[in-house]
């Protein structure tokens, strides 16, 4: 319930900017939009996934005086050199596992939002859509990706103007927190490229029909580009693709007639899309996460986890849906539709079904803090994998 009266809250702030998106206002709403994902990503207590692992990995971090004394050892730590540097830099503060959890969520979630104006005159909508689509994954489990993610969103603003030195400084700032931040580098020449819907069409239904037919052919190219990258990568590789709740492939779901129709309705506006500043930007790198969604069907964890860096530009892209539409009533009925989308995509987290134990119910620190009791966070987020496990095997 508690994510649920969240989503409505986003919702009715996303009403309003519909109704009231002059700058000021747009600013204000959005504003409490983000401090209100700030507190619930930040604030959260044993909540989530991989709250385990990364708090594991924050007390085996070296310190900052470590790393004086001995620079080499942050190329030996198991994650990116970035993340790694942002940890010792919260415990040089004195700061804990939850202090780096609340500093994470403000990064990101402060990037996003001030890069959002630049793309939709409806950032509280996207951060309506941020919420439904990716803040679970991104800000509740990936913390590590999700900082890569919201550089890379941050940086796609200097694409149009064509300013490859920032951009390409913010996302090297990316890679260092995840390699997979790199695929952006040749995007910068690619995103603003007006692609012909005849092409859109005949690349999305090719992979529906590939995914349909079951067709194998992505794991042998992974697992030999994996192997040229390194021992490091080789294995992270073999684990994927050879553990079996990772290598399951994607099923004909919901999710994938979803995507289709998303498609076909995005495409009904591309022409009017591509004259918008910043259209033809979201609407390829939307293109390219369902281009990974139906191709690499076959490493589901792989796909959803790249997909995370393009997927990210349906946030901007649906507002500007509800810019071209003419009528408040319009816009209104497009904004209902595109609620109803983000609950049916994070549906069991906010009906609360037994396989989002690990969200539900949310913990917050400082209650914790205050009122010192015993957590269910272990068991829940045990229960969340089998769960998990059982799906993929």
């Amino acid at each position: 319930m508690f994510y649920l009266i969240v989503l409505l809250i986003l919702f009715v702030l996303a009403v309003l900017n519909v109704q009231m998106h002059d700058k000021l206002s747009s600013q204000l709403l959005s504003g409490i939009a983000a401090l209100l994902l700030i507190a619930i990503a930040g604030l959260r207590f044993e909540t989530g996934g991989d709250w385990d692992v990364y708090t594991q990995l924050f007390a085996e971090f070296p310190s900052f005086s470590r790393l004086i004394g001995k620079p080499s050892e942050l190329l030996q730590q198991p994650v990116e050199e970035g993340f790694v540097l942002l940890c010792a830099a919260v415990k040089a503060l004195g700061g804990t596992v939850q202090h780096l959890f609340f500093v994470v969520a403000c990064i990101n979630i402060t990037l996003i939002t001030c890069a959002l104006p630049k793309y939709t005159k409806y950032p509280a909508v996207s951060l309506l859509c941020y919420f439904g689509l990716l803040f679970f994954n991104l800000e509740m489990i990936y913390i590590r990706q999700a900082t890569a993610v919201a550089l890379c969103f941050f940086a796609l603003q200097y694409i149009k103007p064509r300013k490859i030195i920032p951009y390409l400084l913010i996302i090297l700032l990316a890679c260092s927190f995840h390699r997979v931040a790199v695929l952006m580098i040749p995007l910068y020449f690619i995103l603003r490229t007006k692609i012909p819907t005849w092409i859109y069409v005949a690349v999305i239904a090719g992979g529906a029909i590939l995914m349909a037919i079951g067709v194998p052919w992505i794991k042998t190219i992974f697992l030999t580009v994996a192997g040229w990258l390194g021992d490091n990568y080789a294995h992270k590789a073999e684990v994927y693709t050879e553990e079996a709740m990772f290598a399951t492939a994607r099923g004909i779901t919901i999710g994938y007639m979803l995507n289709l129709l998303i498609c076909i309705f995005v495409l009904c506006f591309k022409k009017k899309i591509d004259t918008m500043p910043f259209g033809t930007i979201m609407l390829n790198l939307f293109f390219l996460s369902i281009v990974l969604y139906y191709y690499c069907y076959e490493l589901i964890e792989v796909s959803n986890r790249v997909r995370l860096f393009f997927f990210i530009g349906i946030i901007a892209l649906l507002p500007m849906l509800l810019e071209l539409l003419p009528f408040f009533l319009e816009r209104l009925t497009g904004l209902f539709i595109i609620g109803l989308y983000c609950f049916c995509f994070s549906r069991a987290i906010f009906l609360e079904k037994p396989q989002a134990a690990a969200y539900n119910p949310y913990q917050n620190c400082i209650d914790y803090t205050l009122h010192p009791r015993p957590s269910s966070g272990l068991q829940r987020l045990e229960q969340s994998k089998h769960f998990f496990r059982d799906e993929r095997q």
